[in-house]
């Protein structure tokens, strides 16, 4: 793939993991919150038929296949064994990322609330969790669109448990960090946040 984006929908998505019906697939589904709808015939032949229409996809004797951008997608979140997903939030503004990593690739997926979605490729492997902190540290510190800002971080690894993470910066220059669901919110420096929350997320 190129830095170009390619945007792609909710029902082709779903179409495009229904062609590798794998175990990263069915994650990959779950995280992208369309598990719920894996099998619902309708929306994945309307997602093959944009595919095809668009040149994303072609047909083989009786299959549908991917094909250039698409299929690199395709692969990636098929073979993918590492995910993040990244929300960003304000009290007024809220932004949500994914990113998934192969051995082949990466990809990040940026949702957009009217289901048409941004794909781009990124690097793979440590560079995938550099790039979220890189977002996190961004928002919260430029506070471009405001304070209260949180970021928060769940990450998903083949074999191991997940992990999620949570930093809010407040406009009264505190900073708290959230090590799970379930944990009470600790106060850190600003100067030490993103080092707490960057060894949280490799716990």
């Amino acid at each position: 793939m190129t830095e170009t984006e390619l945007r792609m929908t909710d029902h082709e998505l779903l179409a495009l993991l229904s062609m590798a019906p794998t175990e990263s697939a069915a994650t990959t589904l779950g995280l992208f919150r369309l598990d719920k709808l894996a099998e619902n015939q309708l929306l994945q032949n309307a997602g093959l038929t944009t595919l095809l229409v668009r040149g994303l996809a072609q047909s083989q004797g009786e299959k549908i296949v991917p094909v250039g951008h698409c299929a690199v997608v395709g692969t990636v979140l098929a073979q993918a064994q590492e995910w993040l997903e990244i929300s960003l939030t304000t009290p007024t503004a809220e932004h949500v990322l994914f990113t998934a990593g192969s051995n082949v690739g990466a990809v990040l997926l940026s949702l957009s609330p009217l289901g048409v979605h941004e794909i781009q490729p990124i690097e793979s492997g440590p560079a995938m969790l550099a790039l979220a902190l890189h977002l996190c540290r961004e928002y919260l510190t430029s506070a471009a669109e405001g304070l209260p800002a949180t970021a928060a971080v769940r990450r998903l690894r083949t074999g191991q448990a997940p992990v999620a993470v949570t930093l809010t910066a407040t406009d009264s220059g505190d900073w708290s960090l959230r090590t799970g669901p379930d944990s009470l919110a600790v106060p850190v420096t600003s100067a030490e946040a993103l080092d707490h929350f960057e060894a949280a997320l490799n716990a």
